[in-house]
């Protein structure tokens, strides 16, 4: 939730602004709404009043976090809005509260009279920290999303401890969605060099708060950002695994969904799959389409005439089959990764994987995404997403980002306050 106090000449001009087209008025006091030159005449004649006020007209835009969108309804809106005014003075006096739908983020704006009902005049000199002040007590009273004002934040121009503060929000914000629990968190910020300290209960031993530690700097969980608070973490967590669940069941029913169109077509038409001029039983078809490996002997590729044998398994989007002359599952050391050789031999050729990778020294796994950007390159990429996934998500969404500020641009061009 931001908002910006404005003091202004025209109600003309604010009020045909804030009145545009598509606009929802949601609440209208001490004038007359039947339209735009009725609104306008209203406020102009208690304004007359105190012809001496150079600047009669109050206007605060009140803009609202994208992830708050499912709970701004009208009616709440209006809520936010007039508990705001309360809070900043702003009583016994004409206002409109308008909602506005012609960007992501939820907005309104307030219109008021500054000549109050008694001709009074409203002050609002100052009061930038009293905004400020008041914003933020809405927000933590109804849990209203903190603005991503972090984002912007130039991190090589800081120093300690905000720079440790940033690294840890960042870490923080990268790995939350591969987390699933509190000790998934704790291993992967340890690869940034972070520690993760949890607060227990005396009585039960249960986790009821959590720090994050770099060298003699230390920030609970909340002093990092609200929603880093463990309570707001466990909701991730849960949300995480109910998204995981969501995913599986989405992955199953696409499986059934395949199978039941191979089967059909296996039906009309039969198909036998060959790998090096071997036909493969339905097994073992079965058992490469489940990410196994199979042992193919006496292979002959089109394009060379000597026979080979060795094992079979599929890359990671079942495009192609890859050979390898030793147990594919068995683990290789390569750099800083020790991984199995088939995901080995998938990033030396080309390919991005998600590898089963040793942590810790054997003692867990993870499975991070490696590839290379270049075949010539000696080291790997690693995400714990999908990069390819990511791309295609940037690519889609750049356009619609794009006609959204062309869009604001235009409608806003021309206008005055």
């Amino acid at each position: 939730m931001i908002a910006k106090n404005i003091k202004g000449k025209s109600f003309k001009g604010c009020v045909s602004y804030v009145m545009n087209e598509g606009a929802t008025l949601l609440e209208a006091e001490g004038v007359w709404a039947e339209t735009n030159p009725d609104i306008i005449r209203s406020f102009a004649i208690q304004r007359s009043g105190r012809k001496e006020i150079k600047q009669p007209v109050g206007h605060i835009p009140i803009a609202f976090s994208p992830e708050d969108k499912s709970r701004m309804t009208d009616d709440f809106m209006l809520k936010l809005a007039k508990e705001y005014m309360q809070e900043m003075g702003i009583r016994n006096t004409q206002y409109i509260i308008v909602r506005h739908h012609n960007t992501d983020n939820p907005h309104l704006h307030i219109v008021y009279n500054r000549i109050d009902n008694d001709l009074k005049l409203i002050s609002v000199n100052n009061d930038y920290k009293r905004n400020i002040k008041v914003c933020k007590k809405l927000k933590d009273k109804y849990s209203l999303t903190y603005g991503k004002g972090k984002e912007n934040i130039k991190r090589e121009k800081l120093n300690d401890p905000d720079k440790v503060k940033y690294k840890i929000y960042d870490a923080i914000k990268t790995i939350l969605p591969y987390c699933k629990k509190p000790t998934d968190l704790k291993s992967l910020l340890k690869q940034s060099g972070i520690e993760t300290v949890f607060k227990l209960k005396r009585t039960t031993g249960d986790i009821e708060g959590i720090s994050f530690k770099t060298g003699n700097i230390c920030f609970k969980g909340s002093e990092i950002d609200r929603k880093f608070s463990y309570a707001n973490l466990e909701k991730e967590f849960q949300k995480n695994i109910e998204m995981e669940e969501k995913r599986q069941k989405v992955d199953r029913e696409k499986q059934e969904k395949q199978a039941e169109q191979s089967h059909k077509q296996a039906e009309r038409k039969p198909w036998t799959p060959t790998v090096g001029g071997i036909k493969l039983d339905p097994n073992q078809w079965q058992t490469l389409n489940d990410g196994g490996y199979i042992f193919l002997e006496n292979m002959v590729l089109s394009d060379k005439k000597d026979e080979f044998s060795s094992f079979v398994f599929l890359d990671d989007e079942k495009k192609k089959a890859i050979f390898s002359f030793k147990n594919p599952d068995e683990f290789v050391k390569y750099g800083d990764y020790e991984m199995r050789i088939r995901d080995k031999i998938q990033v030396e050729n080309g390919f991005i994987t998600k590898a089963k990778v040793k942590w810790w020294g054997g003692i867990d796994y993870q499975y991070p995404y490696l590839w290379k950007e270049k075949l010539s390159d000696p080291e790997y990429k690693l995400s714990w997403g999908d990069p390819r996934k990511a791309k295609k998500e940037k690519t889609e969404k750049t356009p619609g980002l794009r006609q959204n500020i062309a869009n604001e641009v235009k409608q806003n061009r021309g206008r005055k306050m």
